[in-house]
């Protein structure tokens, strides 16, 4: 790990996260995020990354643990009227919360407007992509946003598609669901400008306590569940180091002692899904990673995926992720290069 390196606050960063703040909003998600880029700074020992924090009507915010937090700018406030700084790269993210209002701020819209007309780009966590559908600025995009907001975003915005996905890349438009995605996304931008090496560092120091592997639970587990079964955990390990060539089903079966019939069921009760399924939506995954993390051609994405052609990868990406893996190739230079 490279050692850390207070950077100099004069400097003016390469990219400017603006994040709008709405009453309620959900602290550990803001965090996640803007810890990812301050903790670059530190690995960096650059100031490469920058973030302020923004209201509409006041100058501070309750977040949904009651904690008022002081913001650094205010839209409606003459005072504080500034313009966003001068960087290379400048992002807008509104973030929301379970308890957020999610009724459209007219003065909000107008300045989400204002803003995408000087070139930002637009996002949102949690269920924060509503403010930019309420400006009229998400036809034709698609998005992420918590679960439990995706019947109300569907009735009152047909004109945006909601993707199952927790965190979606969609040209200029940014959005998570989430805390774990919020941070997962201000890594793609890190990984995207700086290095890999960067990402890397920064996970050894916010995920030090994380322990359990991606994938060795079901998307139902709960704390206090049992855990995996030794022999499912072992046909998990065998899938994930196993991606470039995928192992058969017979194999599978074979290699955790159990008849194809029995490893299917197994599946379907502690990871709600077939083997097959399961498998190629890790394939899926690492290929997402792949293209926006880096600059590998996506016919070699393809291989190293185990897709037999370009061309199965593309339409299995596209049914996965609503866009063909060029689209997205394209939206993360997009949103970085200038």
């Amino acid at each position: 790990m490279r050692a850390t390196t207070e950077p100099d606050p004069a400097l003016t960063p390469c990219i400017n996260v603006d994040f709008v703040l709405l009453a309620h909003f959900s602290l550990l998600t803001f965090t996640a995020a803007a810890d990812a880029l301050t903790t670059a700074n530190l690995v960096t020992g650059q100031r490469l990354f920058g973030f302020r924090t923004v209201a509409v009507n006041h100058k501070t915010v309750i977040s949904d643990l009651g904690i008022h937090l002081p913001v650094d700018h205010v839209i409606n406030h003459p005072a504080c009227a500034t313009p966003p700084r001068k960087t290379t790269v400048s992002i807008v993210m509104t973030c929301g919360g379970y308890r957020c209002e999610l009724e459209e701020n007219p003065q909000l819209s107008d300045w989400l407007r204002q803003r995408e007309q000087q070139g930002s780009q637009l996002g949102g966590l949690w269920n924060g992509i509503m403010a930019v559908a309420h400006a009229g600025l998400m036809p034709g995009y698609s998005c992420a946003l918590h679960p439990d907001n995706h019947a109300k975003a569907v009735a009152e915005h047909p004109e945006m598609q909601i993707r199952p996905d927790t965190l979606v890349l969609d040209r200029n438009r940014l959005s998570a669901a989430g805390p774990s995605s919020a941070f997962e996304l201000m890594l793609m931008l890190i990984g995207r400008h700086d290095s890999s090496e960067t990402v890397h560092a920064i996970r050894q120091i916010l995920k030090a306590d994380t322990t359990a592997s991606p994938g060795s639970r079901p998307r139902n587990w709960r704390q206090g569940q049992e855990e995996l079964p030794a022999n499912l955990q072992s046909a998990l390990r065998l899938m994930r180091n196993n991606l470039d060539e995928p192992v058969s089903k017979q194999a599978l079966a074979q290699h955790i002692n159990l008849s194809i019939r029995a490893m299917e069921r197994l599946f379907q009760q502690y990871m709600d899904t077939s083997p097959a399924r399961y498998y190629r939506q890790l394939r899926l995954q690492r290929a997402h990673e792949l293209l926006t993390h880096g600059e590998i051609p996506i016919g070699e994405i393809s291989d190293v995926c185990g897709f037999v052609s370009p061309a199965h990868f593309s339409r299995a990406f596209q049914r996965r992720y609503g866009m063909a893996p060029s689209q997205v190739r394209r939206s993360m230079t997009a949103l970085l290069d200038v």
